[in-house]
């Protein structure tokens, strides 16, 4: 199997399919399962964003394309039609700490526990402490970020014990939202990451753990026999890299479970692509000629 890991999206939902699509085509071809490892930044719509969001989207209006994915018809919804076809699957996305978590709350379940949230299914949640069993893969999800007061960020109690209570080895791929502890250093100068999924790692022991969050690319680091790998956000921040263009090298890994080699994208053509002035639909017309 190949299996694609995305980094930090921010609402960005049309720049992520734009980005997979783009990859397959280019190195000719299909990954049979992608995750995405959390701030999908799924909100139904601008006004229920947290205030950061809103900030940012402020910036870059592109953050508000998760609220017009779910809205769209029209030629925009035959083109969202069209391009899920050019995936073997969905994108899995588990929860961060930027998104509307009521609305995640209240999507309603299906069979193995994966929520679909539009009407395309190019997008499933997958509700943290869920193991997803995908072929001879046994995928564990676990979002939220550790605080220091509970809140609707925070890991999930329940969730991260009930993964804790799993055999080691038992797991194929962790995927979390926040890195281990220890894995750099945060704007405030605190120590980044959590220990909460250091102890997950260390217990559970997969082959490999994936992660997000810190807008960085960082690994591979052993803890035993997993290897930890925390993945770039997908585009720089209009704030602080106004002049950044193109996909963060880093925001997309792929796996070969016949090898167990996770190989991080950094194609040059990440830097080339147009993420400032993107526009999914002119973008379609150049990758789908109608």
């Amino acid at each position: 199997m190949l299996v694609g890991f995305v980094g930090d999206v921010h609402g960005l939902a049309f720049h992520v399919f734009a980005l997979i699509a783009t990859w397959q085509r280019v190195a000719d071809k299909k990954l049979d399962m992608i995750v995405q490892v959390g701030d999908m930044g799924a909100y139904p719509s601008p006004e229920r964003m947290d205030e950061s969001s809103q900030r940012n989207m402020a910036l870059d209006p592109a953050q508000g394309d998760f609220s017009r994915l779910l809205q769209a018809d029209g030629l925009r919804a035959e083109r969202l039609r069209a391009i899920r076809k050019e995936f073997a699957s969905p994108i899995h996305f588990l929860r961060g700490n930027h998104e509307d978590f009521r609305f995640l709350d209240e999507l309603r379940r299906e069979p193995g526990g994966t929520a679909k949230v539009d009407d395309f299914d190019l997008l499933r949640y997958v509700p943290d402490g869920t193991v997803l069993q995908e072929g001879d893969l046994r995928i564990a999800f676990l979002g939220g970020i550790e605080t220091n007061e509970t809140d609707s960020r925070s890991i999930d109690t329940h969730a991260y014990e009930k993964l804790m209570d799993m055999a080691p080895g038992s797991l194929d791929i962790l995927a979390t939202h926040e890195p281990p502890y220890g894995v750099g250093v945060g704007y405030r100068g605190q120590v980044a990451g959590s220990r909460l999924v250091t102890s997950l790692i260390e217990h559970t022991q997969p082959a490999l753990h994936i992660s997000g969050h810190l807008h960085h690319l960082n690994g591979p680091r052993s803890y035993g026999r997993s290897w930890s790998w925390s993945l770039d956000g997908l585009i720089s921040s209009v704030l602080w890299h106004p002049e950044d263009n193109g996909f963060r090298m880093g925001c997309l890994a792929v796996l070969d479970t016949d090898t167990w080699f996770l190989q991080p994208v950094t194609d040059r053509w990440l830097h080339e692509f147009d993420t400032r002035g993107f526009d999914f639909d002119s973008w379609y017309e150049s990758f789908v000629p109608e």
